[in-house]
């Protein structure tokens, strides 16, 4: 009737099946990767945990002992949001073509693995599919310093299942503490300016070199690393406009260093698509990877970008992880014999499985993934806020 394929374990599924997300994305390679087996929950929720950033130093004494703040730790048990993905084998039209191609293929010499090809393919559909929907929340965890946001209980239940994970302490209505207005300072005693969309004139301009100086600031002041700048092309317009004199050249040679278009300069896979280095610049003496990100996904409302027009990040590699808890899967031999492992608690990020549905008279290849992209600690980044 089915068999369950994990991307992960070759071993433990009656049917095996191993597919690898082969389209890298830039946020879950550089920051937020999954690390087995740390990172895999073998139960529905996750926990997270980190330091709370406590950097006191121990005290000089000649005897004795001095009392020192006792370090506290942000933990949370958190349901992570579900992604699920289907993609259906229709033996009547284009399915048909390639199986009867993959068929005739000299690396399919049977019907069998040419079936069994076919599979891969559409495994890797699914994978890629869920993969776009995790970066979008690695999006959420970096400009919001949480993951909110509403989804519906299942396709034929639309009722609204809210998630809301924070990652700083929001007691008594505190907002998230690491975004630097323009214009503000990285302790908020300026006045804002505008933002970087070059409307503004006089007293009103921004200082794109200036707020990104001061994010980094405020990254290091905190006991993190400031190695990259992540930005949306139209942020990198910006803050290239700014940094070029009058006379088309650039008003500290020290400053910026460009690099040709389309060099990743080993930052990350050439596989990923839509990112790029541009260059490196130096920032309150801190040389930062300048990193465009312009991939994006396709949904109903059409085609939307990872990064917003007005995301700008400074941030260093493997700053977050990606959590993924276990998913319950039906397994139908087991539903038909009436075993024990009928529903089985199956751990990895990408878990794939084939599903024979009697009623639509199709086979279906399914994926779960239940994705929470999380800090490694606080202060891990600093976002650009707006200026209102």
């Amino acid at each position: 009737m089915g068999a369950t394929i994990s991307v992960y374990d070759q071993t433990a599924q009656p049917r095996m099946l191993l597919v690898e997300d082969k389209r890298p994305k830039l946020l879950q390679e550089r920051y937020f990767p999954t690390n087995e087996p740390e990172d895999l929950f073998d139960a529905k929720s996750v926990t997270f945990d980190f330091d709370n950033g406590d950097f006191e130093r121990g005290a000089f004494v000649s005897r004795g002992y001095v009392d020192g703040n006792t370090t506290s730790y942000f933990a949370q048990n958190v349901i992570p949001p579900r992604v699920g993905v289907m993609d259906t084998i229709d033996t009547a039209d284009k399915d048909r073509i390639l199986f009867e191609s993959l068929c005739r293929n000299d690396l399919s010499p049977s019907h069998a693995d040419a079936q069994d090809a076919l599979l891969r393919i559409k495994a890797a559909r699914v994978i890629n599919r869920a993969s776009r929907s995790i970066e979008l929340l690695c999006v959420s965890a970096l400009q919001d310093n949480a993951i909110q946001f509403t989804m519906d209980t299942s396709p034929t239940d639309s009722t609204q299942i809210t998630i809301d994970v924070e990652y700083f302490d929001s007691t008594g209505g505190a907002t998230n503490p690491q975004i630097v207005i323009p214009g503000k300072g990285f302790d908020g005693s300026g006045t804002a300016t505008k933002n970087w969309d070059g409307t503004g004139t006089g007293a009103n301009s921004a200082d794109p070199y200036k707020d990104v100086c001061d994010m980094v600031t405020a990254l290091v002041t905190h006991g993190s690393e400031a190695v990259d700048l992540l930005m949306s092309e139209k942020m990198w317009g910006y803050l290239r406009a700014a940094m070029i004199g009058p006379n088309g050249g650039f008003v500290d040679q020290f400053h910026y260093t460009a690099i040709a278009n389309g060099n990743v300069n080993g930052l990350f896979s050439e596989e990923i698509e839509g990112a790029k280095c541009v260059g490196q610049a130096q920032f309150n003496g801190h040389v930062l990877n300048l990193i465009t990100y312009n991939a994006g996904y396709k949904d109903s409302s059409g085609w939307h970008l990872y990064l917003p027009d007005n995301f700008c990040c400074v941030l260093a590699p493997n700053c977050g992880r990606t959590l993924c808890g276990a998913a319950s899967l039906p397994n139908p031999m087991r539903i038909v014999d009436r075993n024990a492992q009928a529903i089985q608690q199956i751990v990895g990020k990408y878990l794939v499985y084939v599903f024979i549905n009697q009623d639509k008279e199709r086979v279906e290849v399914r994926c779960a993934s239940n994705p929470l992209p999380s800090p490694r600690s606080i202060w891990r980044w600093v976002s650009l806020g707006t200026a209102t």
